[in-house]
């Protein structure tokens, strides 16, 4: 509570003058131009300039973000869903923190981070060539999770190469972005499935633990 207090009031000075920093962050209405789309120039600019268009990738980010945090991130903490929001807000620190701390590795928190990013992209209402920054390290990565034969990892790893340096984008480049994005993400939530299985933790009262 300290930290996010801290930061409100460290940023205070900078929205104060900027006071449509959050309407232009979260800008729904935004219009982009078809022309310089990189990952869906393979469907008619009537669809990518619609607004069902618009909602629906919002729809699929917001489904694909649940579905991973309630299957994969969540994992380390043993705990289904309902348990895992009241960690947010414990009355006490859990009696498992340590073991849960030891299960939160540099290579979970790399996964996590990395296929939240390619979901964003995946889901991008359009991408342009500056975004390849995030995509170029980070799927190599997680086509190596996925566990996929390498000569597969590099095929899919090379197709996003060639499609990023297509210019201007084609209905066959860009077809080939969404496609290798989309096979990332699946690819890596298959590959982590064995992650951190086992007992789920129960509720815990009074520093006991009742399992469900």
């Amino acid at each position: 509570m300290h930290s996010d207090a801290a930061q409100i009031l460290y940023g205070y000075p900078f929205r104060k003058r900027a006071p449509s920093y959050f309407s232009k962050a979260f800008e729904f209405s935004r219009v982009f131009l078809y022309k310089w789309t990189v990952n869906w120039r393979f469907i008619p600019e009537s669809i990518f300039l619609s607004k069902p268009f618009a909602l629906g990738l919002l729809g699929v980010h917001v489904g694909l973000l649940f579905w991973f945090a309630k299957t994969r991130w969540m994992k380390p903490s043993k705990r289904n869903f309902r348990e895992f929001i009241k960690l947010a807000i414990p009355a006490k620190e859990p009696c498992d923190q340590d073991d849960m701390a030891r299960r939160i590795t540099p290579d979970f928190i790399m996964t996590t981070i990395l296929t939240a990013t390619m979901i964003g992209m995946l889901c991008a209402r359009s991408l342009h060539y500056q975004f390849f920054a995030y995509i170029a390290w980070a799927t190599p990565f997680l086509l190596w999770k996925s566990g996929f034969h390498p000569i597969a990892q590099y095929a899919l790893w090379g197709a996003q190469e060639w499609a990023w340096n297509v210019y201007p984008s084609t209905p066959i480049s860009s077809a080939t972005v969404v496609g290798v994005l989309a096979v990332t993400v699946v690819g890596a939530w298959w590959g982590t499935r064995n992650k951190h299985e086992g007992p789920m933790k129960g509720t815990i009262v009074d520093g006991h633990e009742h399992n469900e």
